[in-house]
């Protein structure tokens, strides 16, 4: 595994993406991977797709982060406390040394792992398919709406989407999450480099995450929100870390 995943450098924040993978079709049984607390909210969710995705997230993460800090992917540990209260539904914190820093998302056949060292971050992909008049109103502000709406009709959806997960990535990066709104946020429009304006709320993060468009394929939107500037943003193809080991060869002893 060494060898298929580098070590990020100093400031490099590395993405990796994956389709949903059921378990059996895997480079193992995934689920061998996951702790007590993942397995019972894998058990919890009834459609094979849902199953799907949150095995592969959560196993890729650990699988990534192993080949970064050494041991087995099934014994990290990771700390889930909400900032706000202090709950078990927060962003994951590997508890190991070297301040890695984890975020995953996941979206009909895209899965996303994004880590990196010293750098809080927060990454999020969606599926274009919602329709921007049915949740504009508690997603986008005033402004935000009214340049959606000189946008071309035909791919307003997904420049909905695009204002989107731009938001949720921030809000995964400062650990909000779903205890502020997105409409709280402003981001620069669909077509502009990608930007948080403003952050209404009160205590602010005091300063706004970084924000970096990514490539998650057609159909699809993605961000990447940073704590911090990163010197670098990769994205790599995670398909080799879920693929069925290859068998050992045979000894010389079993060949004659």
């Amino acid at each position: 595994m060494a060898r298929l995943v580098a070590r990020p450098a100093a400031g490099e924040v590395q993405v990796w993406w994956a389709a949903p993978h059921h378990g059996s079709d895997a480079r193992h049984d995934l689920r061998t991977l996951l702790d007590d607390r993942e397995l019972t909210r894998w058990r919890r969710l009834r459609r094979p797709a849902a199953r799907a995705l949150y095995l592969t997230a959560h196993a890729l993460a650990r699988l990534v982060l192993a080949a970064h800090t050494g041991g087995h992917p099934a014994a990290l540990e990771f700390r889930t406390a909400c900032v706000h209260c202090g709950g078990p539904h927060g962003k994951p914190q590997p508890l190991v040394p070297g301040g890695w820093q984890l975020s995953l998302s996941h979206s009909g056949q895209r899965v996303a792992v994004a880590v990196s060292q010293g750098l809080p971050l927060g990454v999020d992909v969606e599926q274009v398919r919602r329709r921007p008049d049915a949740l504009a109103e508690t997603v986008l502000t005033g402004t935000e709406r009214a340049a959606l709406a000189r946008r071309p009709a035909h791919g307003r959806a997904g420049d909905f989407i695009r204002y989107w997960a731009r938001k949720e990535s921030a809000l995964k990066a400062t650990g909000d999450g779903v205890m502020t709104e997105p409409v709280r946020l402003t981001v620069s429009a669909p077509g502009e480099p990608p930007a948080l304006l403003s952050w209404r709320t009160d205590p602010a993060p005091p300063a706004l995450p970084h924000l970096t468009d990514l490539d998650p394929g057609p159909g699809y939107r993605a961000c990447l929100a940073v704590l911090g500037v990163p010197r670098r943003v990769t994205e790599h193809d995670a398909t080799p870390l879920l693929l069925p080991a290859p068998a050992p060869a045979p000894s010389a002893a079993m060949r004659t």
